[in-house]
């Protein structure tokens, strides 16, 4: 049910136009009902997106002038009208004649849902996909993710993980889960930037954190969330004078099997191996090196690592070695993220066309040369800001070497890029970022399939409830012309009647947004 006053005026009619989707593939039915409308004569349509007033007719799928009460217009279950889920339609009321206007209320079947369709797909490394606006087998609405402006609610759904619960309150308005036992635990939502924090719960597969914040995303983590910190100070090794590349590395033999598994395995770092020591060749980082093939250096080459075994030696042989290790990244949508590597200016012939450098992208973020003065001090901890690229995407981290006579030597290991993971529900219901579970391994809101098709996940804030993307005066006033009836698209307290605190509850976020 809605019940509003007409006040677009095109062409010298008044009309409202609303934007709905279907649950299932029924017929719909729309009416316009007698008692709560004071318009004498209206019209009535349902057009395909988009609607364009200056061309009512295009994309339009059935129109009635008098099939209701008297004058008014009714599209019924007898008309047969069948449409597609997924998809946003119009229903476009106005009147018979040129400059009438009025009040109406405007009554739906079950299958229409006010508001244009969710987009209800994020990605689990071990779950596959899930579903955030489930329907049942009959095509109508389960208990799917509620956006409120300071929580979520409801319910998701993963073809192996079950129901995936949100949070357990189930009553609307403000609210805020304290997550400290298993009858009070949610998702909480922060109204100013729409950040999420807090638990769900499956009961197949566990709790799920929406600000994994607590990870330190450290090396090569590829077995569970709480991991601790990697680089070890402790083992600095000092390297005095000049030394010796022993030979190649011994290269790790590994099945295309094995290979596949390390992969395809869930890890909570965005530098997969980081510490490099999964050896050569390797399956993560892109290796180069103009006289030694590659610049990964371990067993049977040197043991001047940093930590562990594996480490990156630039330099060191002549007249030219131009070295270089690299990976593709991808640092969480609007979280801040920080580079950290471990390096030592090894040996230098002073002259700064001797250099090691970072590249982001082919952009540098950081550099140093042979004419460093920290040459021969051994192993320092350097980081660098990289949250102006923390946006869901992939980026090109690289480290490239370039070294002219020979004597320059770089050491690199212990590359770690710590990123607040979480995940943000802007004001249109657009869900970003990563929540992690121990057996789901990391669900993504936002990313490109594997077969390059985009997904997203996009659930309208409840109080949004003419679907403009914010919270504005004809939200306000559609709240307040339901006052007194059930209507439970904005009921947002689940009395049972829309009344002052629903009203209340809408006006107090307009122009500042859910």
């Amino acid at each position: 049910m809605l019940r509003h006053g007409l006040r677009t005026r095109s062409g010298g009619f008044y009309y409202e136009a609303h934007a709905f989707h279907v649950t299932n593939n029924s017929p719909i039915q729309i009416e316009v009902n007698a008692a709560g409308t004071t318009i004498a004569d209206t019209f009535l349509s349902v057009s395909c997106h988009p609607f364009n007033a200056a061309t009512p007719t295009v994309n339009g799928v059935i129109t009635d002038d008098d099939d209701g009460a008297g004058y008014l217009s009714a599209i019924t279950l007898a008309d047969n009208v069948t449409l597609t889920p997924g998809k946003t339609y119009w229903a476009v009321v106005t009147t018979y004649g040129p400059g009438d206007t009025g009040a109406y209320q405007l009554d739906f079947s079950d299958n229409v849902v006010l508001g244009v369709p969710p987009k209800k797909w994020a990605w689990s490394t071990n779950a596959g996909w899930i579903n955030f606006a489930p329907t049942a087998p009959n095509g109508a609405f389960t208990d799917g993710v509620a956006v409120y402006p300071d929580h979520l609610e409801g319910y998701a759904w993963a073809e192996n993980a079950g129901w995936i619960r949100l949070g357990t309150h189930t009553s609307g308005g403000a609210w805020t889960y304290a997550n400290t036992s298993a009858t009070d635990y949610g998702v909480n939502r922060n109204p100013t930037g729409g950040a999420l924090s807090g638990y769900a719960w499956s009961s197949t597969s566990g709790w799920i954190k929406f600000d994994p914040t607590w990870l330190t995303l450290g090396i090569a983590n590829t077995e569970g969330a709480s991991v601790a910190g990697a680089n070890n100070a402790e083992a600095t090794a000092q390297v005095s004078g000049s030394p010796t590349r022993l030979g190649p590395p011994s290269p790790v033999q590994r099945s295309a099997q094995e290979l596949r598994d390390l992969r395809e395995a869930p890890s909570a770092d965005v530098v997969r191996d980081g510490s490099f020591e999964l050896g050569t060749p390797n399956p993560f980082w892109t290796e180069a090196s103009t006289n030694f093939g590659t610049p990964l250096c371990g067993p049977g080459c040197s043991s001047n690592s940093h930590t562990g075994l594996w480490f990156v030696w630039f330099g060191g042989a002549g007249p030219y070695e131009a070295g270089s290790v690299s990976q593709s990244v991808i640092i969480p949508y609007g979280q801040p993220a920080t580079l950290s590597f471990w390096v030592s200016n090894v040996y230098c012939s002073g002259y700064d066309y001797d250099y090691l450098k970072v590249n982001l992208d082919g952009a540098p973020l950081w550099v140093t040369t042979a004419a460093d003065p920290s040459c021969g001090a051994g192993y320092r901890q350097v980081t660098v800001d990289v949250s102006a690229y923390a946006d869901d995407a992939a980026h090109l981290l690289e480290f490239k070497s370039e070294v002219f006579g020979g004597i320059t030597i770089f050491f690199l290991d212990d590359v770690a890029l710590d990123a607040n993971y979480g995940v943000t529900v802007d004001g249109a219901g657009n869900f970003r970022g990563h929540a992690w579970s121990e057996n789901l391994g990391w669900i993504k809101f936002s990313g490109t399939a594997g077969d390059n098709t985009p997904y997203q996940v996009q659930v309208r804030c409840v109080i949004d409830v003419n679907a403009s993307g914010g919270v504005d005066i004809i939200d306000v006033q559609l709240v307040t012309s339901a006052f007194g009836l059930n209507v439970p698209a904005y009921d947002f307290n689940k009395d049972g009647a829309v009344n002052v605190s629903d009203i209340q509850f809408v006006a107090n976020r307009w122009l500042v947004g859910c």
